[in-house]
């Protein structure tokens, strides 16, 4: 009698791309996520504005707050991510679940930040996340149920890839604008990214879950939709905050 005991992980593991073929996918991805940062700054409604010498307040505030709430409410569902990655690639289970055990508590950074620019941890709790943020929610509990964990981890080699690129950036020109005292948690959540390399360790996961030409297409198509939900977050903040201020009457 054949052992019913399936999705264990006890399959055929080996990867479906060599070393060589890996490395040279990874670089074509990140090319493909090099041109949509260029269509980001040229589409996405002040999509520099962090990098520029006259931050808005509420703008940074709320962009604090919206990313801690991220944080918070994807977590359940990366850590969903870990029981369906389990059942087919133990190896990608035990990258993702170190990744997520860098990653968990990364809101308090951000929370942390937002004291220091005068919101408390109590308004903090009182603010409702964005419609973008719980569609986003959405999607990734999506993903789980109708498509499997990919496009969940695709999410995040593609922030990990770009932070890595743009936070230092960033940082720099906040220590400026908003002071290098007043972000330190900021600062620390990007140190962890880079020293401890986020995006190749996403992608170490990454390269056990691709098992064929079909995964590879979804992969690159996850990239980009889950930019476009992104935009959209970066849109509702801007019409809340910067473009809210602009239509208040002298």
């Amino acid at each position: 009698m054949p052992n019913r005991v399936t999705n264990v992980g006890y399959g055929d593991r080996t990867p479906f791309l060599s070393s060589t073929a890996a490395a040279q996918l990874r670089a074509e991805i990140d090319a493909q996520l090099d041109q949509q940062v260029l269509e980001w700054y040229a589409n996405v409604p002040e999509a520099a504005h962090l990098e520029g010498k006259n931050v808005d307040s509420a703008y940074y505030r709320r962009n604090l707050i919206e990313t801690a709430w991220r944080i918070r409410m994807l977590r359940v569902s990366e850590a969903k991510a870990l029981v369906e990655i389990a059942k087919t690639s133990p190896e990608a289970a035990q990258v993702w679940a170190n990744y997520e055990q860098e990653e968990m508590l990364h809101d308090e950074l951000f929370i942390a930040d937002l004291e220091k620019a005068g919101v408390s941890r109590e308004q903090f709790l009182a603010t409702e996340p964005y419609l973008s943020t719980k569609l986003l929610t959405g999607y990734f509990s999506y993903l789980l149920d109708h498509e499997g964990p990919l496009g969940v981890v695709a999410y995040s080699y593609l922030v990990e890839y770009v932070n890595v690129q743009l936070e230092p950036r960033k940082l720099e020109a906040l220590k400026k604008s908003v002071g290098e005292a007043n972000i330190g948690g900021q600062i620390n959540h990007s140190h962890t990214d880079i020293n401890d390399d986020h995006p190749g360790e996403v992608w170490a996961a990454v390269r056990h879950l691709l098992r064929s030409q079909d995964d590879i297409e979804a992969f690159k198509r996850y990239l980009r939709e889950h930019q476009q939900i992104l935009a959209q977050y970066f849109e509702e903040l801007y019409l809340d905050t910067i473009a809210g201020a602009e239509k208040q009457p002298a």
